[in-house]
């Protein structure tokens, strides 16, 4: 990076060093490489195009930056937004990144079919990325990408409560199985995988999040398949040679699904719910979805404000606890004051907004007892 912009300045010494030193700094400091696509600062290149690039200027420092760092696209990105931006707001559920923004190199159509057709996918621009030795799959244009969640990602990965599931389901000879109810491309479900988890779950609503996923799982060889009809799903959930069984679907449909293949799974030992700023609308069929039998940890993602994060903490931990009496009273077992939730770590990811904290909360969910 050093180097092409030394190289862009020495060609225009008509510029100011001094009054534009600062804006390089941050080019300098700030950009990020996944695979051959790099991210700028979307702050830097403002200053840059508002105040200082002609209308030449910008490609041949693109021309420049993709040469010495070896790479072949460049873009810049803003925050997912959490509504769309026409004229009537709606919620931004497929998190579908609106403010991506590409600067230099073939990113693909603008536009797709609805839904996106294997045309659409082929024309698409991919990227994949390694991290924590797990390959990720997206295409910028059409899926988000949170570098900001590797910590959480290596965090699953030597979770006591993953090990432990894992090494009983080994033991037992019946393995053990996760669900992501807000998979996305595979960011948390690829680090049970990796665990030993035996088979995962995924629900996503973004086709192009369901397509990357797939994707990804190839890389990383983990037989996968895509929902399609009850008959291949049930050959699905009885070979354990199939990592991963991807819905395109809203999660909504989780418990049913998972109910008609009960049988065949291995026990659902984990439970991931990672949608901000809330995921409280998967609550219920996380609760519903893990083995009563063996019990298990629902993994729960949230905003909470600097100083409240225990009190809020605590009041969804009691909003589960609710949703497991209400199961357990609807079975009629009088198993209601043995199968509690509590709180078993409370692990705060990063900053999400001033004075705001993504939280995740590892709520384990005990077992019936006789």
């Amino acid at each position: 990076m050093d180097r092409a912009i030394q190289q862009w300045l020495a060609k225009h010494k008509e510029i100011e060093q001094n009054c534009i030193s600062h804006v390089f700094r941050k080019l300098q400091k700030s950009y990020v490489i996944y695979g051959s696509m790099i991210l700028l600062p979307s702050d830097a290149i403002d200053l840059l195009e508002n105040q200082i690039f002609g209308p030449n200027d910008a490609h041949e420092l693109y021309e420049l930056i993709a040469r010495h760092l070896k790479i072949t696209h460049i873009a810049t990105t803003r925050p997912i937004p959490l509504y769309t931006d026409s004229e009537v707001q709606y919620e931004n559920k497929l998190r579908s990144p609106s403010n991506f923004r590409p600067l230099y190199g073939d990113f693909g159509p603008l536009q797709c079919s609805d839904p996106p057709s294997q045309s659409d996918f082929a024309a698409a621009y991919w990227v994949t990325a390694k991290q924590n030795g797990i390959h990720q799959t997206w295409s910028p244009r059409w899926t988000m990408f949170s570098r900001g969640n590797v910590s959480e990602k290596a965090r699953i990965l030597s979770l006591p409560s993953v090990i432990a599931a894992v090494n009983q389901g080994n033991r037992d000879g019946k393995g053990c199985a996760a669900v992501d109810l807000y998979a996305g491309i595979g960011y948390f479900a690829f680090s049970y995988l990796k665990a030993g988890v035996m088979k995962v779950l995924c629900w996503d609503l973004n086709p192009w999040s369901v397509e990357g996923l797939m994707r990804g799982a190839k890389v990383n060889k983990w037989p996968a398949v895509l929902a399609q009809d009850e008959l291949a799903l049930s050959e699905a959930a009885r070979n354990a040679q199939i990592r991963v069984m991807a819905f395109h679907e809203s999660n909504d449909c989780a418990f049913a699904r998972i109910q008609k293949m009960k049988e065949l799974l291995p026990p659902i030992r984990h439970v991931n719910c990672g949608l901000l700023p809330t995921s409280r609308e998967s609550w219920d069929a996380a609760v519903g979805v893990l083995d009563e039998e063996l019990g298990g940890w629902i993994h729960i993602h949230e905003n909470f404000g600097l100083n409240e994060i225990e009190t809020k903490a605590e009041d969804v931990r009691s909003d589960i606890q609710r949703l497991v009496d209400q199961k357990s009273a609807g079975r009629g077992t009088g198993t209601m004051e043995t199968r509690k939730a509590q709180i078993d770590h409370i692990s705060r990811l990063k900053s999400y907004a001033p004075g705001v904290m993504h939280c995740v909360l590892d709520i384990y969910i005990h077992p019936i007892r006789p």
